[in-house]
């Protein structure tokens, strides 16, 4: 108390003045980190998430074309060998075989949008941790560096793992022959024409995530 009474009188160190600049310049070295962390992360917009869903479905879709060419041919093949492609049951094997791929298309692209969202999720929680330690330790070099360093890494291109069997249940040949030997030849069907990674147009992928 004393040394305090002796500091005001003699024009001593103004301690509460010496704290507030001090957090002053804490709150600085603060925004300017902030600053340089959004500047690292703004490239991970709505739009780099849809073109992520986007790779997915143009990584997918060729196998899932080749799936079907495989299995199209295998219907026709069991179809043929028991001399029903002119009978019900062609017609049904068909009709299921569009029905799969219609649904393996869907997913695929349900599938893109949903590992697009799981990498914004990542993105957005490596974002708040780096903001965090900024808070914590007021290095705006360290956190920026930092940054820089972990959105590179997710602005890299995904790896995609091969495409499962899309079209299990029909390959299965049990199914397919207790299928066909329930029918018996009824009239003419045409198969269906060949699938292409292009034919058919997928629901457009909008991604509706934050920045």
């Amino acid at each position: 108390m004393g040394f305090a009474l002796v500091d005001l009188m003699t024009g001593g160190p103004d301690y509460a003045a010496t704290a507030e600049q001090q957090e002053k310049q804490r709150q600085q070295r603060i925004t300017q980190g902030t600053q340089q962390i959004n500047q690292a992360f703004s490239g991970f917009t709505p739009g780099f998430y849809q073109q992520r869903a986007q790779a997915y479905q143009d990584f997918a879709l060729p196998q899932l074309a080749q799936q079907y060419e495989t299995n199209r041919n295998q219907v026709g093949f069991n179809l043929a060998n028991r001399g029903l492609l002119a009978s019900g049951a062609a017609n049904k094997n068909w009709s299921d075989l569009a029905r799969s791929l219609g649904q393996a298309k869907q997913g695929i692209a349900d599938q893109g949008i949903s590992q697009a969202q799981g990498l914004q999720q990542q993105v957005e929680g490596q974002r708040n941790t780096l903001l965090n330690q900024l808070y914590q330790g007021a290095d705006p070099a360290g956190a920026g560096a930092s940054a820089v360093q972990t959105a590179a890494g997710y602005a890299q291109p995904s790896t995609f793992a091969p495409l499962g069997n899309m079209f299990g249940q029909l390959a299965n040949q049990y199914y397919l022959s207790q299928l066909i030997n329930a029918y018996r030849p009824t009239s003419y069907v045409q198969s269906p024409p060949s699938y292409s990674a292009s034919a058919g147009a997928l629901p457009p992928v909008v991604y509706g995530g934050s920045q």
